[in-house]
């Protein structure tokens, strides 16, 4: 036999504040300056990290059990990067005892400018699906601007 255990408050009071700090303080700490600001782990539908190269963006996303098939990666004109999967209902109509994990389609998405969407490519490799967003630069290697 199978059976969730009762959420007890008096013995997960401790578990549930540290969940809680731990959301608090993910939101508190996101910098709104930032190319990738609209990033919210704490109570998004999948995990992303994102790490700042020199020349690259590069994010990883934590997407277990997806074909490749089942992801649409796209960038909006408005600068918007969208990750979509599509996690299928189960053929059968099984009896669950518990269930956590979500179907159906999540969708994380990210403001990020100064991006050659042409030269982005994606892998998906024991369910981490890795992105590599080229930065936009001179022939320096430093991003200018023209004033007026």
């Amino acid at each position: 036999m199978f059976r969730k255990i009762p959420f007890n408050f008096k013995n997960n009071a401790e578990k549930g504040r540290d969940t809680v700090e731990k959301i608090v303080d993910t939101l508190l700490s996101q910098s709104i300056t930032e190319p990738m600001h609209r990033m919210n782990g704490a109570l998004s539908p999948f995990r992303i990290d994102v790490i700042d190269m020199d020349d690259r963006y590069e994010i990883q996303a934590e997407l277990p059990g997806l074909a490749k098939e089942d992801i649409k990666i796209s960038y909006s004109e408005e600068k918007y990067l969208t990750i979509r999967a599509e996690r299928p209902e189960p053929d059968e109509n099984p009896k669950y005892i518990c269930r956590e994990r979500r179907t159906g389609s999540q969708e994380r998405s990210f403001f990020v400018d100064d991006i050659d969407w042409e030269q982005t490519n994606a892998s998906l490799r024991e369910g981490i699906l890795h992105i590599v967003l080229k930065k936009l630069h001179d022939e320096k290697g430093e991003k200018t601007i023209t004033i007026d």
